[in-house]
């Protein structure tokens, strides 16, 4: 075989800050590292094609061949279906719902996964024909197999007129789980915390945020924020910060955080807020099942995507996305009912066990590399249209 991922995220970064002693910046990031290294030494060669990395070509230290280029430059995508025709893939997975791509491959010899953790946002002609060309190349022969991250995300994947038969819902394997810290009681000592960890971007809803603790500045339920993005904030947002007499109030984390670390910061704080819009073409952040394993209160926009998947006031407080009025209201509700709070610490470990999904990332793939009756077989047993997910 000769395997080929195409993905966003650095391949040779990852690997070389592993081998110096780093920790993962991301959920699973270790786990899906070591599994591509597997695969190079049983099935191999593989190539790990990253397509938001500086320019560079090299084997790595554990023999993956791994390439960098920005598919976002002009001729991006031409360049890369150059690259996949020299090396000649038997199998290639991809991680991005790159339509003119997978109409390239549907059309060579060369078997094709694609996998994604994307969801589709309604809104707009272009975007219903967009949707509408994807859809209709995935449902060709040359995919058997489409997967996406969890169950939302994949009914999306339906919704847009993919085939439920052949869509497969798949998460990553935990490697913590709320067991690791006590429930809490009540809120922290005054002022109170709250965490954002995300991109920075009005989408993502980072500025609702501020806004948000703007709103709550000078009065009782006065509110701090800690921002990690492993970035320094732009003009936007530092100017968005000073308009809504926030600035002093919030707090970012301009480094990368390993992932464990993420967690004990995020159980340290008093509430952890994903405020993601509507627009934001979010799959299920793995930021929420972080929240739920550090038994810190969630508070969630009303993001399509979390409809099912966190309850308001069981596993969460829902809020109206776009709307910093209603997150404020959702963090002073945190701070007057301190049986809400505790009630929602205490139930994160049943609300955690309600996203697992029962196919992982790593066996999904081998799977289909394997491919044989009984893979079929349970393809058909796990596809979104089984009877698991009504």
């Amino acid at each position: 075989m000769r395997i080929i991922f195409v993905q966003y995220g650095d391949y040779g970064e990852a690997v070389e800050r592993f081998e110096a002693g780093g920790e993962e910046t991301y959920f699973a990031q270790k786990y899906s590292v070591e599994y591509v290294a597997r695969l190079n030494q049983e099935l191999g060669p593989v190539t790990v094609v990253c397509l938001n990395a500086n320019a560079y070509d090299k084997i790595l230290s554990n023999g993956v061949h791994a390439i960098g280029m920005r598919i976002r430059e002009t001729g991006g995508e031409r360049r890369l279906r150059n690259l996949l025709t020299n090396l000649e893939p038997t199998h290639t997975i991809v991680a991005t719902p790159l339509t003119g791509l997978l109409r390239w491959l549907s059309k060579r010899e060369t078997r094709t996964l694609p996998l994604f953790a994307d969801s589709f946002p309604r809104g707009g002609i272009r975007r219903y024909f967009d949707y509408r060309h994807l859809s209709r190349v995935l449902n060709t022969d040359s995919f058997p197999w489409v997967a996406n991250h969890n169950i939302n995300s994949s009914r999306d994947l339906a919704r847009i007129g993919v085939d439920p038969v052949k869509i497969i819902p798949w998460d990553w394997p935990s490697s913590i789980t709320p067991d690791g810290y006590a429930p809490k009681i009540k809120p922290g000592a005054s002022p109170f915390k709250a965490i954002y960890v995300g991109h920075l971007s009005r989408a993502k809803g980072l500025g609702d945020c501020i806004e948000a603790i703007g709103l709550l500045r000078g009065s009782p339920e006065e509110t701090c924020l800690t921002v990690l993005a492993g970035t320094s904030p732009s003009d936007e947002f530092a100017t968005l910060a000073r308009q809504c007499g926030a600035w002093e109030l919030i707090h970012f984390i301009t480094h990368r955080v390993p992932h464990p670390q993420v967690v004990a910061l995020m159980h340290e704080h008093d509430a952890v807020l994903v405020p993601s819009r509507h627009e934001y073409p979010e799959g299920l952040p793995m930021t929420i099942y972080d929240a739920l394993c550090a038994r810190t209160p969630l508070i969630a926009s009303d993001h399509p995507m979390f409809t099912g998947r966190i309850a308001h006031e069981q596993s969460a407080l829902i809020f109206r996305a776009g709307d910093p009025a209603s997150l404020a209201n959702a963090i002073r509700r945190l701070q007057r009912e301190p049986a809400l709070y505790a009630s929602l610490s205490q139930q994160s470990n049943r609300a955690w066990e309600s996203l697992q999904c029962p196919v992982k990332w790593g066996d999904l793939i081998s799977r289909w590399l394997r491919y044989d009756e009984g893979d079929r077989a349970w393809q058909l047993s796990h596809s979104l249209a089984s009877s698991d997910y009504q």
